[in-house]
């Protein structure tokens, strides 16, 4: 799953300078490393454990916020109608087939006969039906929903999506939150057991004690034959890195996510010896770490306070000092890699603008430039939003930094509760992914009673524009040059204000056989790690 409805969280990171120069060490590479893969007849059996960054506040994808652990988790229990190929093209997954007519106004999902949920239940057309309906009317997840005029069945398999408008790549956004298949049953009844979800998924939850552990165990009746080869798997959330780190070298865990800079340079130096595979390639889009701005709050609802903090932040040093280099300096939602990048002017540092854009925003409010900044607790989160504050207090701005959890955090960004956020978000594969994180549509004023996926609440007629020629048009360059647009009205407006490409690692024990490594139903390899996220039904462990 890559996000659409999924809500991101900042990856932590640490400093890691040579101690004789004062100056960032070396960069290490962004490739896997020490990596096992095999073709052979596959062990079945045994159990993984697998340690988290992070817990999350529920399994409802109508109602949870899933971060890249909760996408992980999700992952598990439930399938997604259409998944990423190792080339970043969408394919079916738990759908057969998707058709559109020849105007892209209405698609056809063609679902895979015989499927069963984990209680027992055959898969229809109708359970999709009530899925996709009870997500369009969902808070959290309706604004992808815009375009779509109407869900209908034809027959036991076929679900008909009738569209307001041509949506020509609308089986992307089917790899996503939305396109989770859950028992509508479960999903739509309050009374249902939130610790017992039922999807179609590899594995079905036995327990789970929030903060604690989450075991899952094999669903014999998974529907892609052979599948999943372990028994069960148990999920921990660790939240402090070091401890996680240290969990899996002692043996306790068998695969972790990692996102600090310090400890993945050390997992590569073990790959090295053969201790452990690391998988760190950055895969399809990777996600950027920034400052959100809540543009709907003062002083930051004008542009010259959005500019001052823009040309206040000296990125290449935030991501030399707290990463060591390892992470690529962002200027937009897309690396120069990615075949959507197109160069756009963004602010580069400078000091004297900065100061001379403070004094506008002070003349024009009492004489104060204030800035509440919040982050997740982690330390080397911590240390960054302390570097933040003093490049942005040496221009005269005042700040005043805080922390708080994850979910806390994701509550009060949605909410609106905030000025200024440290956040990661946005990688996934195609845009249209990102799309509804971006779209003015999307964005409700503080006050509103709907949910605002536009955190940034940054109502650009523009962007919006160019996001829904995007979605419409078939000819790839016109596509293109659509997001060309955004990306140039991101930087002229400011919501974000980009600090740095960053890629969760997944690192596991050296004895885990194809821990990234999957084909889908079509024989197509899929997309690996992404963001952090990979399935788990296809590892096994050699003697």
């Amino acid at each position: 799953m890559v996000a659409l409805a999924f809500i991101g969280l900042v990856a932590t990171s640490c400093g890691n300078q040579n101690s004789e120069t004062g100056q960032p060490t070396a960069t290490v590479s962004q490739k896997n490393d020490n990596v096992n893969e095999s073709t052979e007849t596959a062990t079945a059996g045994g159990r993984l454990v697998y340690g988290l960054i992070a817990e999350t506040n529920g399994w409802n994808p109508s109602a949870s916020q899933w971060a890249t652990s909760g996408t992980q988790v999700a992952r598990t229990i439930y399938d997604t109608l259409a998944a990423y190929d190792e080339n970043s093209q969408i394919q079916p997954f738990l759908a057969e087939k998707f058709t559109p007519n020849a105007t892209y106004d209405e698609w056809v999902i063609t679902l895979r006969p015989n499927v069963k949920f984990h209680n027992g239940k055959t898969l229809t057309a109708d359970d999709v039906r009530r899925n996709q309906e009870f997500l369009k009317r969902s808070p959290l997840t309706s604004s992808p929903y815009e375009t779509i005029e109407s869900f209908s069945t034809r027959g036991e398999l076929d679900v008909v999506v009738k569209m307001k408008d041509p949506w020509v790549n609308y089986p992307y956004s089917l790899a996503t939150q939305i396109g989770v298949v859950v028992d509508p049953d479960w999903m739509e009844d309050k009374a249902s057991d939130p610790q017992k979800p039922i999807g179609t998924g590899p594995f079905k939850v036995d327990t789970w004690v929030p903060d604690k552990s989450m075991l899952v165990r094999k669903n014999a009746s998974y529907w892609q034959k052979g599948y999943p080869l372990l028994d069960e798997v148990e999920y921990r959330p660790i939240p402090d890195d070091t401890s996680r780190s240290n969990s899996l070298r002692s043996g306790e865990l068998d695969v972790i996510e990692a996102s600090n800079a310090q400890e993945i340079k050390k997992f590569k130096g073990d790959a090295d010896t053969g201790n452990f595979q690391v998988f760190n390639a950055v895969q399809g889009e990777s996600a950027e770490v920034f400052v959100m701005i809540n543009t709907l709050q003062p002083p930051l609802d004008t542009i010259e306070g959005r500019q001052a903090l823009a040309y206040a932040t000296d990125a290449d040093y935030y991501n030399a000092t707290l990463n060591g280099g390892l992470f690529e300096v962002a200027k937009g939602p897309f690396s120069p890699s990615s075949p959507w990048y197109t160069a756009t002017d963004y602010p580069s540092p400078d000091a004297n603008k900065a100061r001379d854009l403070v004094e506008k925003v002070k003349t024009n409010n009492g004489g104060q430039f204030k800035i509440a900044l919040v982050g997740p607790p982690t330390p080397g989160v911590q240390e960054g939003m302390q570097l933040l504050e003093q490049q942005w207090e040496a221009v005269g701005i005042d700040v005043e930094i805080s922390t708080t959890d994850q979910l806390s955090m994701i509550v009060k960004v949605i909410s609106g509760k905030y000025q200024a956020a440290i956040w990661q978000q946005f990688d996934s594969p195609n845009p249209l992914g990102d799309s509804v994180w971006w779209h003015p549509r999307s964005a409700f004023p503080l006050d509103s009673d709907k949910t605002s996926l536009n955190f940034a609440r940054s109502k650009d007629d523009e962007i919006g524009k160019a996001l829904d020629l995007a979605r419409q048009t078939t000819d790839p360059a016109v596509e293109k040059e659509q997001y060309r647009i955004v990306q140039q009205r991101m930087n002229a407006n400011l919501p974000y204000i980009w600090l740095y490409h960053a890629q969760v690692a997944v690192v596991a024990d050296k004895t885990l056989v194809n821990v990234t490594k999957f084909n889908l139903p079509n024989g197509t390899r899929g997309l690996g790690v992404q963001s952090g996220v990979h399935p788990v039904w296809q590892i096994w462990r050699k003697a």
